[in-house]
């Protein structure tokens, strides 16, 4: 039994596209939840149009995000009320092929102990494809992995460590239990960026996951997607937490995983720094305190950054 997860905020213009394509899976689901993220425009009309289009294909139902406003809450609104067995994530603007449900469902069929299974994704604008393969683009294809069954793989003790990075797939590219999401602690609703590497990092602590290499979504680019680069400070700043966490001891870690956790922290704040230091004196106090707090105040004073910052007030009021 599989549910559809759908936060949605503002989402009017690409949500029935979406929509038509969970509708065209081969394997359907049982049910579709789209979860309105106090949306200003058409979205609500919009989801339950398509409910009542797409009726005799796929049940969709619509609530209302009970948490803090942000993709977080409106998945675990979703993921609590849920009674399915795997929950499948989709962006509002987001597109499933007609295989995403039967390729990792079988992948989960398969590797009865895997938590999460995953796919290959690519980007596209319009009719432009412009990157065909987000696990050649993120390095994961190129990586030795173990062959559980026919088109079931798995990184193994290595998946962790390649989570602690960003981008390693798709959020709208997996499927995953939902009592493992549970266990996990769902997503953190305090957190609008980096939410997903978060979770999966801490979802990949109750079990292994598996993935194939075949692409089972297009996630599309346009110039209000959260991952637009102006958003890069935010990312840092959460993947930077996330890691700052790990390595505080606020989750029982292998010595593998903490040795990897380690490995990342000092990359993860160098970017958060270097665009904190690019926003102001009070965006670089926040990155500063937070490197202080995990051992590495010593990147803080570096002094090109200092000097970013500082430039960064001083040349304001010389114009």
């Amino acid at each position: 039994m599989i549910e559809v997860v759908i936060p949605a905020h503002n989402a009017a213009p690409f949500l029935r596209e979406t929509l038509e394509s969970v509708a065209a899976q081969t394997r359907p689901p049982a049910l579709v939840t789209v979860v309105d993220d106090r949306s200003t425009d058409g979205t609500v009309a919009v989801a339950e149009a398509a409910a009542a289009a797409l009726r005799d294909r796929i049940a969709i139902r619509v609530l209302r995000n009970a948490g803090p406003q942000g993709p977080s809450g409106g998945r675990n609104t979703a993921i609590r009320s849920s009674g399915a067995t795997w929950i499948a994530l989709l962006d509002s603007d987001d597109l499933f092929v007609p295989d995403h449900h039967a390729r990792l469902a079988g992948l989960l069929e398969a590797a009865p102990d895997a938590v999460l299974a995953f796919g290959d994704n690519t980007l596209f604008r319009g009719a432009e494809t412009l990157v065909p393969s987000l696990l050649a683009e993120s390095g994961v294809a190129a990586l030795p992995a173990e062959e559980l069954a026919p088109g079931c793989l798995t990184l193994g003790e290595r998946m962790f460590a390649e989570l602690t990075r960003t981008g390693v797939f798709c959020t709208s590219a997996c499927l995953f239990r939902r009592d493992a999401a549970l266990a996990a602690g769902l997503f953190d609703e305090a957190m609008m960026y980096s939410e997903d590497q978060d979770f999966f990092l801490r979802l990949a602590l109750q079990g292994r996951f598996v993935f194939s290499p075949a692409v089972v979504t297009r996630k599309r680019v346009h110039e209000t997607n959260l991952s637009q680069a102006r958003n890069a400070l935010r990312f840092c700043r959460g993947t930077s937490e996330t890691l700052a966490r790990l390595a505080a001891g606020e989750e029982v870690l292998s010595p593998a995983q903490r040795a990897a956790v380690q490995r990342m922290l000092p990359q993860a704040l160098s970017g958060y720094l270097y665009h904190a230091s690019r926003s102001g004196p009070a965006a670089y106090w926040r990155a500063a305190r937070l490197a202080l707090r995990s051992g590495h105040g010593a990147m803080a004073a570096r002094p090109r950054h200092l000097l970013r910052t500082a430039l960064h007030r001083v040349l304001p009021r010389l114009g």
